[in-house]
């Protein structure tokens, strides 16, 4: 075997059939109990690319995937792009006007779906569409429908063994169009190539390669300062297969890319329908599970459930923590209690994967305090408004040069050539400031900015702040316009259950302790936050409701219309 398992390969196909050779009887996922093999997911994944050549499936054509966490979402996410198609996941919990925007702006023609996921009707919905779509031309039902005479996933796939796949994916080839969270507005689809998405997968492995499988003696001893209880365990498990979970849905990046490592590393992947708190520790215990991957309110909910501390959490080797920015108490919380290392990771939608990543070879501060430094294929740097780059310790626009950028937002010049520049650097519209020795720390996003009066407020620093409450387990800050100060600072707040928690409380808790015109104009009292299936928070949601209350108490709210379409 050659230094790095997939040297050479060109291509998610390529890079598949490679694993598949290789672990051919190694458990690849799990789901409900049940076990499949790498060879079985080869054999999968061939029948149904087969099966959908069959159905007359073009070279480029797009695929809708709107399904929960499933086997057959992972048979779909490769067999697709082997039988020369474009994926589009989309989430199952949209509604009909978000459904309709994403099949039609990209043009499906075909489309995998459930008939529903948790209540939301999904094959009905994109029956009735159909007329309106003049693309989507075939339905294929996973699972059962009363009445329904949709043609069925089992019948594609059967149909598919023992057939030829015709034609194998180009690097450049189209992969997916991945549409952005909407977590401020109205999806984009990001486009991305069999290349662009392999890269990030590459530069993971040599990654883990370096930390987990042939550390340095230098590497060892940074990382034993830091491993404490999970020392014994990573020489136990170094070099060794492990078992990965994310609870994270599998259409977005989050969700496939801890899919996609786990399966490229020859890794056993436990997969998870929906994400709930008491299950997911449930499965950690059973599955013996060695790598936990989730969104930092994923990790404060766990550590909410009222008998944590009776799981056996004793096989994780570490947790990542990725997809929105994590406060540092929060960091500090999830190593204690879940006794392991953690990682955090910063990427996007249009990255593909992570750009920045903190390792357990980093001092111990800046595995808590940063997002680490930058991944082996990328570069970062902090900006101005005009672009300029600016020194060390300066605030500024997070921007990124990587292989794994996407070529730009399908049928959007407009929005791409605001995000891509010529030299094809990518403005994340992250705040975040890099230090001497290349560290980044992610202060906020530029539009959640708040200015106070000509003061500049960044809410994830008044978020972190808000967290150390002993009662609070959410936050949340946004600005709302103001006719004096130009916007003022409103703060939901979730308090931690069984708990009691005042608007006074947490005014009582800032004052004194952060600078005044950070102190909150607002404080509510909410009992949930407005996420998206990824779980980050929808602010432009909240922006909505603190504007719909001063307006029905008669205020003129200048600056309006700009704060509610923030992101759009």
């Amino acid at each position: 075997m050659s230094e790095y398992l997939l040297t050479g390969v060109a291509t998610l196909d390529e890079a598949l059939d490679r694993i598949v050779n290789t672990f051919p009887e190694r458990k690849a996922l799990v789901f409900g109990g049940t076990e499949v093999s790498f060879r079985e997911l080869g054999q999968r994944v061939h029948a149904l690319a087969a099966g959908l050549q069959e159905l007359g499936l073009a070279k480029g054509e797009r695929v809708a995937l709107v399904l929960p966490n499933c086997f057959e979402f992972v048979y779909a996410f490769f067999g697709v792009g082997k039988a020369g198609g474009t994926i589009v996941p989309i989430s199952p919990m949209l509604r009909e006007a978000e459904l309709a925007h994403i099949l039609s702006d990209a043009e499906v023609a075909m489309a995998i779906v459930a008939p529903e996921v948790w209540g939301n009707e999904i094959l009905g919905t994109v029956q009735r569409l159909m007329p309106e779509l003049p693309h989507l031309r075939q339905v294929i039902l996973h699972g059962e429908a009363q009445g329904s005479e949709a043609l069925s996933l089992a019948e594609v796939l059967a149909s598919g063994e023992g057939k030829t796949v015709q034609g194998i994916a180009q690097p450049d080839d189209l992969f997916g169009l991945i549409y952005t969270s909407g977590t401020t507005g109205t999806p984009k689809g990001a486009m991305h190539t069999q290349r662009t998405m392999l890269v990030p997968i590459l530069a993971a492995e040599r990654l883990r390669q370096a930390l987990f499988d042939r550390p340095s003696v230098g590497q060892m001893a940074r990382m034993a300062r830091t491993m404490a209880r999970s020392a014994g365990r990573f020489l136990r498990h170094a070099g060794k297969p492990q078992t990965l979970l994310s609870p994270s849905p599998f259409h977005a990046l989050a969700g496939y890319g801890a899919m996609l490592n786990a399966i490229m590393f020859g890794f056993r992947f436990v997969i998870v329908e929906r994400f709930h708190p008491v299950r997911v520790l449930e499965l950690v215990e059973k599955e013996r599970v060695n790598v936990l991957i989730g969104a930092p309110t994923m990790f404060q909910m766990m550590m909410s459930v009222p008998d944590f501390d009776e799981y056996d959490l004793s096989s994780l080797l570490y947790c990542t923590l990725s997809l929105a920015p994590c406060p540092p108490p929060l960091v500090q919380q999830v190593r204690e209690r879940f006794g392991c290392p953690t990682m955090i990771s910063f990427g996007a939608t249009e990255t593909s994967g992570p750009a920045l990543i903190t390792r357990m070879d980093d001092p111990e501060a800046m595995q808590i305090w940063s997002v680490g430094r930058v991944t082996a294929d990328a570069k970062v740097k902090v900006v101005d408004d005009a672009h300029r780059e600016l020194p060390p310790g300066q605030v500024g626009e997070l921007a990124c040069h990587m292989d794994s950028i996407m070529l730009g937002y399908y049928k959007a010049p407009e929005a791409t050539a605001q995000a891509i520049d010529p030299d094809g650097w990518y403005y994340t519209g992250d705040l975040a400031s890099i230090d001497d020795k290349g560290y980044v720390r992610i202060v906020g996003r530029k539009k959640d900015m708040i200015i106070r009066g000509g003061q500049n407020i960044f809410p994830a620093e008044i978020e972190t702040f808000l967290q150390t409450h002993p009662k609070v387990q959410l936050s949340a800050v946004v600005g709302v316009p103001d006719p004096l100060g130009g916007e003022s600072v409103w703060a939901f707040v979730v308090p931690k259950p069984h708990t009691t928690l005042s608007p006074q409380e947490v005014l009582d808790h800032c004052r004194g302790k952060i600078a005044p015109f950070k102190v909150p104009a607002e404080v509510r009292i909410v009992a949930e936050l407005p996420m998206t299936p990824t779980a980050k928070v929808q602010k432009f949601r909240l922006r909505e409701t603190a504007i719909a209350e001063l307006e029905a108490k008669g205020l003129s709210l200048p600056g309006k219309e700009f704060l509610m379409g923030v992101g759009e």
